[in-house]
């Protein structure tokens, strides 16, 4: 895609040096082995803004940001991340071009954008908080603060990834879930040390609260509900339902010692092949509901079709590790 708001010059190729600890954790190699990711940078404007234009193997940045040192971090920090995704959902296929991302310094520049880039849409999109989405296979950030910017990035980030690479239709609890457990991450003075699913402290907080104040959503409702149901709500039902999916997520990756990891792995395997649906359709057969609700059945086909003893171990499993129950 290309507006007539973006003006590009002279290019600079460069080679930054990503975090050899996360590289080296998502390839297999030893940690103390420095691997490189290649980047171009161009001069670019955004009506009067100036901005960089950064190119990497996967990517197309377009930024307003001024801070020098946040953006020699984003060449490793989006080639980290893609690897992630590739690592939790290998693609399917591959687009043409590459992902395009455009981080914005400013709320102003961020709404400008978005009313020319969604048009008579933009008013659902303007109503987003903190200033982030991924629509058509574009990410559209507005930078806040680093705590929330970059795990934000990572999220809309998995929404693209799913998009270009795989083209599946995915459940809401499934989709949001997986963006929720990639944004975990650890900085370190000059950019990004590693990915860490359990590390995620908003989340966290937002979870415990739930819990304490007794605001959960039932498993069955989670699985049914669409995250646009879910932002007309008020801030505390946001929270709690992206906090609780991030909990759900862990929960089928390492609770009751993996108990259900086969089941979940298998599951995001078969994202955007036929099995998923014929799998997903055959668990509506069996079922004894009437109306056909595809995140239920999904979760029927491939983790367990007793949803009852699922939530009292989900819930045991989330008081347990972020509680500190026993």
């Amino acid at each position: 895609m290309r507006c007539p708001l973006f003006l590009a010059a002279r290019h600079v190729r460069r080679t930054l040096p990503a975090a050899a600890l996360l590289l080296g954790l998502l390839t297999g190699c030893a940690a103390n082995q420095r691997i490189q990711v290649q980047f171009e940078t161009t001069p670019w404007k955004f009506g009067d803004a100036e901005g960089t234009q950064i190119t990497t193997e996967h990517y197309d940045i377009y930024t307003t940001l001024k801070d020098k040192v946040l953006i020699e971090a984003l060449p490793g920090f989006v080639e980290g991340a893609f690897q992630q995704y590739e690592k939790l959902v290998p693609p399917i296929r591959q687009p043409e071009e590459r992902m395009k991302v455009y981080l914005f310094v400013s709320r102003g520049q961020w709404i400008a954008f978005t009313k020319r880039f969604t048009g008579p849409r933009a008013r659902v999109f303007l109503q987003i908080r903190n200033g982030g989405y991924s629509e058509g296979g574009v990410s559209v950030i507005q930078y806040v603060a680093h705590q929330i910017t970059f795990p934000l990035f990572v999220h809309e980030g998995w929404h693209q990834y799913l998009y270009c690479y795989v083209n599946a239709t995915v459940p809401a609890w499934l989709n949001e879930g997986l963006a929720v457990l990639c944004e975990g991450q650890r900085w370190g003075t000059y950019g990004l040390k590693e990915f860490d699913a359990w590390y995620n402290p908003a989340r966290r907080n937002d979870l415990a609260d739930a819990l304490i104040s007794n605001r959960l959503y039932p498993l069955r409702k989670l699985l049914e509900t669409h995250a646009g149901e879910v932002i007309e709500g008020s801030s505390r039902s946001v929270a709690t339902y992206y906090a609780q999916l991030w909990a759900l997520m862990l929960f089928l990756r390492d609770g009751e010692k993996g108990k259900y990891a086969a089941g979940f792995q298998r599951l995001l395997a078969e994202l955007g092949r036929p099995e998923l649906d014929q799998r997903t359709q055959a668990a509506h057969i069996w079922s004894e509901r009437d109306t056909f609700s595809p995140g239920e059945a999904l979760f029927r086909g491939y983790i367990s079709e007793d949803l009852d003893t699922v939530e009292r171990e989900y819930d045991a499993f989330m008081r347990a590790r972020f509680l500190g129950a026993r």
